[in-house]
């Protein structure tokens, strides 16, 4: 890297850092502000827009999964912030040849190179609407609910499914533990095998 600007793969790449250094010297009367747009336990979706004199010039938006990386696990807001602003800072101009930028070709070379998690980020995606619905049944500890569904899948995909969260697992440690040994919740499964 010379001066914020990374080569990966032959093309060249400016980190956000510089980015906005740029930004911040030829334009110090325009605003960059990011906006929360929506965050979950699975992604986080940022905006930033850059403006002048209260008129719009560019926007950009970033999305990160939060069991995509352990940087993600803990701070996929941030990442997801600074994206946003790399993409409309390249939009308003100061993207160099790409888009992208180096922080974003860097995370994606680093997740893609991680196999066992790519195939866990597919089994997910599969099973988005078990996920997403299992989820909520443990919040709302509806044991019979997540009883009914519990059958629905494979024991390699669940186990696949309840991945630690160590290791980008979606289902928090509270979760998991709520299933773990919950007599409510083998006493429904139970009921449920005997048509009770």
């Amino acid at each position: 890297m010379t001066d914020g600007v990374v080569k990966i793969h032959g093309k060249e790449y400016k980190t956000v850092a510089l980015r906005v250094a740029e930004f911040r010297a030829k334009h110090p009367d325009f605003t960059i502000l990011t906006e929360l747009v929506e965050a979950n336990d699975v992604l986080v979706i940022m905006k930033a827009t850059i403006s002048a004199a209260g008129q719009v010039i560019a926007t950009g938006h970033a999305e990160e999964v939060r069991a995509a990386s352990k940087i993600n696990a803990q701070a996929a807001m941030e990442v997801a912030e600074s994206s946003a602003v790399g993409r409309a800072l390249a939009f308003f101009g100061l993207g160099g040849t790409e888009i992208a930028s180096a922080d974003e070709v860097a995370n994606a070379i680093s997740q893609q190179n991680d196999g066992e998690f790519l195939e866990f980020m597919a089994t997910v995606r599969a099973n988005f609407d078990w996920v997403m619905y299992a989820k909520e049944a443990i919040a709302n500890e509806d044991w019979q609910s997540l009883a009914a569904i519990w059958g629905d899948i494979d024991h390699e995909t669940m186990a696949t499914l309840f991945r630690a969260p160590t290791k980008g697992g979606i289902f928090t440690t509270e979760e998991r533990a709520a299933c773990k040994g919950n007599d409510a919740f083998n006493r429904a499964r139970k009921e449920l095998a005997n048509g009770v």
